[in-house]
């Protein structure tokens, strides 16, 4: 059996930005209001350790997208993290967790 090695050359992967974290809000465990169940998932997180203070979260529109919910919903829900004060959101910076989330 007589096997042929193409000659033409492929390019290596350019690489990707990777989000300094992973975590998303988990569509699964969202029930009753929606903002309030983000800002819970996010509180959450941060408990178990999966978020520290200064990790960035996703975009709010990256948020959107994955769950299917409205832009306005995912505001609202990084709105009330923020009062919790568990996140920082600057406009058009994104948002981190908290210095002083450790300690909720």
């Amino acid at each position: 059996m007589r096997t042929t090695q193409s000659t033409s050359s492929v390019s290596p992967p350019t690489p990707r930005a990777t989000p300094t974290t992973t975590w998303l809000p988990d569509f699964a465990r969202i029930r009753g209001k929606v903002p309030l169940a983000i800002a819970d998932q996010i509180e959450q997180a941060i408990q178990a350790g999966l978020l520290r203070p200064g990790d960035t979260l996703p975009a709010q529109r990256t948020v959107a997208d994955v769950l299917g919910f409205h832009l306005n919903t995912i505001n609202a829900g990084f709105r009330e993290a923020a009062r919790r004060g568990l996140i920082l959101s600057r406009t058009r910076r994104g948002s981190v967790v908290s210095a002083l989330a450790r300690s909720v």
